[in-house]
């Protein structure tokens, strides 16, 4: 076989592509994550639940120095869809029914503060689908919103661990994994 300048075989040179590098790798992680990401959520939402959330999720990947960065965003509320929040449960002033709630095991509870969901956030599906926003603000706040798990059920140790190995695979020397909460901005 001939060799190239580099020293390379010429068959081998297939395989040094940007896969076998840091950036290719985070860059496959991200394109995989985003799909499988907004895969999750095409699964557990309505077709006319807005696409809002799944068409914010992005990812970005920045050279800085010696060091990369991979950021994963999305729009902020993206927790509350995850996990599910729980409603304040009750019987109507009526009387004539009881609210079930959709979500006991959530960490979100709309009795812990007492707010509803902010009616701007409900306008764009209520009018969508003919309902009135109130009706539906009180809807949500007494029975509360079903978890998705459709960042958790990806979003997990082995998809770290994966990452991790292919990193080192193309040489990464040291791996600091950090995840932002999404409301504090605080390192986990």
């Amino acid at each position: 076989m001939s060799k190239n300048l580099l020293g390379i075989e010429d068959k081998d040179l297939v395989t040094l592509g940007k896969e076998n590098t840091i950036a290719g790798v985070l860059q496959d992680f991200g394109n995989k994550l985003q799909a499988d990401l907004r895969n999750n959520l095409q699964k557990e939402i309505t077709s006319i639940t807005p696409k809002t959330l799944e068409q914010s999720i992005v990812f970005d990947i920045k050279f800085l120095g010696t060091n990369y960065q991979f950021e994963l965003k999305m729009e902020d509320y993206w927790e509350f869809v995850d996990k599910g929040v729980q409603g304040v449960g009750g019987v109507s002033k009526s009387g004539l029914f009881s609210y079930v709630k959709k979500n006991n095991t959530s960490p979100f509870s709309f009795k812990k503060n007492g707010w509803k969901p902010p009616i701007s956030a409900l306008e764009p599906w209520s009018y969508n689908n003919g309902v009135n926003p109130f009706v539906v603000q009180n809807s949500v706040f007494y029975r509360g919103i079903r978890a998705t798990n459709f960042y958790s059920d990806v979003v997990d140790n082995k998809l770290a661990e994966d990452l991790v190995n292919r990193l080192e695979e193309v040489g990464a020397k040291e791996i600091t994994i950090s995840l932002k909460k999404a409301f504090k901005g605080e390192a986990t």
